[in-house]
């Protein structure tokens, strides 16, 4: 078979992007054909090789044709013209209201991608969904089978060794809290940061809150949030901006604990990457979070920043907490590693009979 991919945009270190590699290697391992499209201008200029221009995708050349789904793009109109069977990935669309007044741009073009969601999926064979969260995005009476399949990922056996350079930077003994993911208002990061000031100032002055992630996300917001560290003058938080994927694998080697306290996730693969380094998670129970981390992890429902602050000091350093969490971790990766391979070959069949 030929199966091509299309996505919105394309880089390391992206969940999306990692989760199509991941889908690639595995159906050319089985013999078919497997090409990933994006367009130049939202293409990583080092990751090229791995990703040809949209501009170049042929629709008659395709038997099977993944849509991978979370924002406007020039990729929808190329899916909605295509004949052949098609899928759509569903990874969620971040509501607007978190960009509004913050970026305007980027508010429109998730505005756009909600209003073509019901014609997007309409015209698609199937649709896989990453969490049964993000299924509840589509109108009743929704006639395409929608099916969820957790998100696909590299795993533990991709794991790259740690930057020396990363390691020494985060060590010093200090107790780090630890946060990877795009700069973006709906990451409620500011939540960590106001926690953090409790941790550092009433508990557990030796330690450190990283952050990890883009300044072009969302500029202004990045901007907002070194402003607000600064005021509240925390001398230990670290803005790290876009890694490699050695330096961060050095900053989850380093971390003691993983916080995430977005307010809106369809999936979240960070907290399977923490669980991977068999690190204790702790994130909000919202959205599809809490499907992602089953019976792992730490989640906390409608909590103030204080009570942030108290769950990520017991989680650093209260050991009976900890074993039982990395064990309920360890059970859930068991899970979402099982028979990965077969459900793709048998989701494969379903759509090409």
């Amino acid at each position: 078979m030929r199966i091509v991919q299309i996505l919105a945009g394309y880089a390391e270190g992206d969940a999306i992007s990692e989760e199509a590699r991941v889908m690639q290697r595995y159906w050319c391992a089985q013999g078919h054909s497997c090409r990933i499209f994006a367009p130049v201008s939202t293409t990583a200029p080092n990751d090229t090789d791995g990703c040809s221009p949209l501009a170049a995708f042929n629709a008659r050349e395709v038997d099977l044709l993944i849509f991978h789904y979370s924002t406007d793009s020039e990729a929808t109109a190329m899916y909605l013209a295509a004949s052949c069977p098609k899928v759509v990935r569903y990874h969620n669309i971040t509501p607007s209201t978190f960009f509004r007044g913050m970026d305007d741009t980027v508010a429109r073009q998730l505005d756009r991608a909600h209003d073509q969601l019901a014609e997007v999926v309409r015209t698609a064979h199937a649709v896989w969904s990453v969490s049964d969260y993000n299924s509840t995005d589509f109108e009743p009476g929704l006639t395409t089978p929608v099916v969820t399949v957790p998100l696909f990922s590299e795993g533990a056996t991709a794991r790259p060794t740690p930057d020396p350079d990363m390691l020494a930077m985060l060590g010093g003994g200090l107790t780090n809290f630890f946060f990877v993911g795009r700069i973006a208002p709906n990451k409620n990061i500011e939540t960590l940061i106001e926690a953090y000031a409790w941790v550092h100032r009433c508990v557990d002055s030796r330690s450190r809150l990283v952050l990890a992630g883009s300044e072009w996300s969302c500029p202004r917001y990045f901007a907002l949030l070194r402003l607000f560290a600064a005021r509240l003058n925390l001398p230990n938080v670290l803005f790290l901006n876009y890694l490699l994927n050695e330096q961060l694998a050095a900053c989850y080697a380093s971390a003691r604990v993983y916080v995430c306290a977005s307010r809106h996730e369809g999936y979240c693969l960070p907290l399977v990457d923490a669980m991977r380094y068999e690190i204790p998670v702790l994130a909000n129970h919202c959205g599809g979070m809490p499907q992602t981390v089953g019976q792992g992890g730490l989640l906390l429902r409608d909590a103030s920043a204080k009570e942030w602050a108290g769950a990520m000091h017991l989680l650093a350093h209260d050991a009976g907490l900890r074993e039982r969490v990395l064990a309920g971790q360890q059970k859930r990766l068991v899970e979402l590693d099982r028979s990965r391979e077969e459900e793709l070959a048998e989701r494969i069949a379903q759509v090409t009979g």
